[in-house]
């Protein structure tokens, strides 16, 4: 089967490149890059997509395919010759005996990319080719990430707009509310940008807009539109007398006028407004303000958050991805399985897979603070480069588990350790986690308080430079009810960390000796809560809904209503005899496990009388033993090992289409 597959490498930055994305290049037969027509053979310089590309793959197996990507005329003969032209290119290395082409493109090859026009042609061209894709992190995303920005919350929309459609769909989208982002800021169709600014100033959107460009590359800058969008009598500064300058020497003057030469790649970020907080996670940080200078554009403005470019633009020794360094599984609450209400695992899922650049380790800095590079404020002190502050305080909070005290993570006991203030509550968390404690150490049990008289002890903290540990059961992330907390911590000017913690739902699997993805019979786990409890459920978040996905679902705080739950779980379609795992006080001295299917799942509850603190696992996976994982076949090779070939043929030839699964 031939395959074309578009590879989504990222903005810029070489190490937001997915594991998955370098595997594909890797194990591709040839990777074609786009180069502006005409520029193919005379230009030596690679260009931004190959160059993140060649960090990765062998230079010898990148091709240049010529796209008219300075054709501002929507279709027009040249974009369609050029169209063709990159078709028939890679139709050609097909009939050269090429398997697998991968198309390597900036961001994510679903949005706003070349690889949709080519894969439309190379369909025409070669009948019953296989085109796939492999999403990438968008230019919005590393905006939104490095300028500290929260995109979407609750139920709010983000719309994407591509600014050369013109100013009339960037003024719908700001009518329609929620986030909007701006793609093409500097495109020749793209509103200029007095008309730009004027969009935004009459839409009171403009003062929390963000553009960037060139992010994670030299160059970058990120700052805000209202002062990059301003008419350059506007920040250009008078120059000041310096020794070497005579004081009668005349000051250099510029005539009023709209910045020039916008990049064309340039992302704008226009957060929605939120009377709650601001839309900016800056606001709520205490990163020293800095300002940093674009040498492409000679003018300097307030960064944003502090980070700066990385040195060098090339991977470096320890900047890659390795394995157990991968993101962590998010998880849910916990009034389920032990006395929990928010819990949530920390799988390491490594990423050594498809391996990274030469000589690539861990992220610099990663886990620990933040060093050459790092965000000042976020995990660590900023070190490197840093500006000297007063002492202040900070909170911490502490995920400590399902409950047995073991299960507390180092980085949690040393954090309660450290503290001059623990705060934790005796009707969740186990009394032994407080051995950790620091014999000093003021404890303040939570279990009768609410928000109000939790909050004095941070208002010291803030007053007196304290170190709080604030344990919550399981993981704080999620039904935790941290939120408001860290909301009233930046009122305060505190600093903030948040140490996950063991989830419930993973405590159970280990208990009962289940693993909750089995290959080819469940493959995702959803977290959810049932309806018509004290907080309400926002509109398609029913259990019904996700039953129809007939995965693993793990329930919590649903126990006291197990009639409903059922009901529910039947409705959407989870057949009667479903296997189902109640959990109660799971690793808890009275931790209760029993075993049913569905249909008795009801009466199986409430026959024990488990109202709180209870569990539910429900799906065909519970029950299922499932094929073999790749991920220990023989056949199967990633960075630190290699496959054996015979039982890499035997696994090519097992998983390969037979002609009723058509192409």
């Amino acid at each position: 089967m031939k395959r074309l597959i578009g590879v989504g490498v990222g903005p810029g930055d070489l190490e937001l490149v997915t594991v998955k994305a370098v595997r594909v290049l890797r194990e591709a037969d040839v990777v074609l890059v786009p180069v502006l027509a005409g520029s193919a053979l005379q230009t030596p310089e690679p260009g931004r997509a190959e160059t993140i590309i060649r960090a990765y793959v062998d230079a010898g197996k990148i091709k240049r395919v010529e796209f008219a990507l300075n054709d501002t005329g929507g279709v027009t003969p040249r974009r369609a010759a050029a169209w063709r032209a990159a078709g028939t290119a890679v139709a050609a290395e097909f009939a050269g005996g090429a398997s697998t082409v991968a198309f390597g493109t900036l961001g994510d090859p679903n949005l706003y990319s070349t690889f949709s026009y080519l894969a439309q042609t190379v369909r025409d061209l070669v009948p019953g080719v296989d085109v796939q894709t492999m999403a990438g992190i968008t230019a919005m995303q590393d905006l939104a990430s490095r300028a500290r920005i929260s995109l979407a919350e609750g139920t709010e929309p983000v719309t994407l707009v591509p600014l050369n459609g013109g100013v009339g769909a960037l003024e719908a989208a700001l009518a329609s509310g929620g986030t909007v982002v701006g793609y093409k800021v500097g495109a020749a169709a793209s509103p200029d940008p007095q008309t730009l600014r004027d969009s935004l100033h009459q839409a009171g959107r403009l003062e929390d807009a963000v553009i960037g460009a060139r992010l994670g590359l030299p160059g970058e800058f990120i700052t805000p539109a209202a002062e990059f969008l301003a008419p350059a009598a506007e920040f250009l500064a008078p120059a000041s007398a310096s020794p070497s300058t005579p004081e009668s020497a005349p000051a250099p003057t510029s005539e009023p006028k709209n910045i020039p030469d916008i990049p064309y790649l340039s992302t704008l970020i226009i957060p929605v407004r939120r009377p709650s907080r601001g839309s900016s996670l800056a606001r709520n940080q205490s990163a020293p303000e800095t300002r940093r200078t674009d040498g492409t554009l000679g003018r300097s403005y307030a960064a944003q958050c502090s980070i700066g470019p990385t040195e060098g633009s090339g991977p470096t020794e320890g900047s890659g991805p390795t394995e157990g360094s991968g993101p962590t599984e998010g998880s849910g609450p916990t009034e389920g399985s032990g006395p929990t209400e928010g819990s949530g695992p920390t799988e390491g899922s490594g990423l050594a897979e498809a391996g990274g650049p030469a000589g690539a380790g861990g992220p610099a800095g990663a886990g620990g603070p933040a060093e050459a590079g790092g965000l000042a404020g976020a995990g660590g002190p900023a070190e490197a480069g840093g500006l000297a502050e007063r002492a202040r305080g900070r909170v911490s909070f502490v995920g400590a588990g399902p409950g047995a005290p073991d299960l507390l993570t180092l980085r949690g006991a040393n954090v309660i350790a450290a503290a001059d203030v623990v705060i934790w509550a005796s009707s969740l968390v186990h009394p032994d986690v407080l051995t950790h404690a620091g014999k000093n150490a003021e404890i303040v049990d939570s279990a009768r308080l609410p928000l109000e008289g939790v909050l004095p002890y941070y208002e010291r903290a803030a007053e007196e430079a304290l170190n709080v540990a604030r344990v919550h059961s399981g993981d704080p992330s999620l039904w935790g009810a941290i939120q408001e907390q860290l909301d009233q911590c930046a009122a305060l000017n505190l600093d903030t960390e948040i140490v996950p913690g063991v989830s419930s739902f993973t405590a159970v699997a280990a208990r009962i000796g289940r693993e909750l993805t089995i290959p080819e019979v469940a493959q995702s786990v959803i977290l959810t809560r049932l309806g018509g409890g004290k907080t309400p459920m926002p509109p398609g978040e029913q259990v019904a809904e996700f039953a129809r996905h007939g995965t693993t679902m793990a329930l919590f705080l649903s126990a006291a209503r197990s009639a409903q739950l059922q009901d529910e779980l039947l409705a959407g379609g989870y057949p009667p005899d479903t296997p189902c795992v109640i959990a109660f006080q799971v690793t808890w001295p009275d931790e209760l496990i029993v075993h049913c299917v569905l249909e008795d799942l009801a009466a199986s509850i409430k026959e024990r009388k488990l109202w709180k603190h209870t569990l539910v696992l429900v799906g065909p996976g519970l029950g299922a033993g499932g094929s073999r994982s790749h991920l220990y076949h023989p056949g199967h090779f990633h960075g630190y090992r290699k496959a054996d070939r015979k039982a890499r043929k035997q696994l090519r030839a097992a998983h390969r289409p037979t002609p009723a699964d058509g192409p």
